[in-house]
């Protein structure tokens, strides 16, 4: 699932998330995005030389998915294990910031999910 449409099924409420829904969704983000990164590519190449500061668009496009999908879901424990995820990269290896917290924030939700995993089968087996 790209960017796009995870957020824009993040949003939506739990009974209007259908497969062909999710699916047709998925088709016409990925048609859009493969279709502007060509024209992206066509209009790049005229360009006479590099615009500074273009990099910043796709850290700046994740920053805008994540506060979306924070607002609709309240996830206050994935924002803390990403701001820690940043505090330590940015302490332990500060030329590789960015690719050490996104390691270390993945490690974090993973290990999050094997311990909500196994929350509910315990509570079941003590009841």
């Amino acid at each position: 699932m790209i960017d796009e449409a995870y957020a824009v099924s993040a949003s939506l409420p739990e009974h209007e998330r259908s497969a062909p829904r999710l699916l047709a969704m998925q088709i016409a983000c990925e048609t859009y995005w493969v279709g502007g990164g060509l024209v992206g590519v066509a209009l790049g190449t005229a360009l006479p030389a590099p615009v500074k500061g273009l990099e910043f668009a796709l850290c700046a496009l994740f920053t805008v998915l994540t506060l979306d999908a924070f607002r609709s879901r309240q996830e206050i424990p994935s924002v803390l294990l990403a701001g820690a995820s940043v505090t330590v990269a940015l302490l332990l290896t500060p030329g590789l910031a960015l690719f050490t917290a996104l390691l270390l924030f993945v490690g974090l939700l993973l290990a999050r999910h094997a311990c909500t995993a196994r929350r509910p089968a315990q509570e079941t087996a003590d009841a």
